[in-house]
């Protein structure tokens, strides 16, 4: 849920790899439950553009699958990133 504590519009983000809920090396698929509408797909970060003053926007978030190949750095958190053998990689 993103809330706009501003008098104005705003454009809002929501880091992903920050919530303790959310798989890291996924992406996302974006449901916006009042409008009913389909909003992409989030890799890593999510970001609402001209949320109204004092508005809401209520997500659900859907795995949709591994990251797409190529995004660097390798994991989200670059020095937090350990390869599978306890190696730090990235960054």
């Amino acid at each position: 849920m993103l809330l706009n504590t501003l008098d104005e519009p705003s454009t809002l983000s929501f880091n992903l790899t920050e919530s303790p809920y959310i798989r890291a090396g996924r992406q996302y698929s974006v449901r916006d439950l009042w409008t009913h509408t389909d909003n992409g797909t989030a890799v890593r970060t999510f970001t609402a553009n001209n949320v109204p003053p004092h508005g809401v926007i209520a997500l659900l978030l859907n795995d949709a699958g591994n990251e797409p190949d190529g995004l660097y750095p390798a994991c989200s958190v670059w020095w937090q990133c350990i390869d599978k053998n306890g190696t730090h990689v990235g960054g």
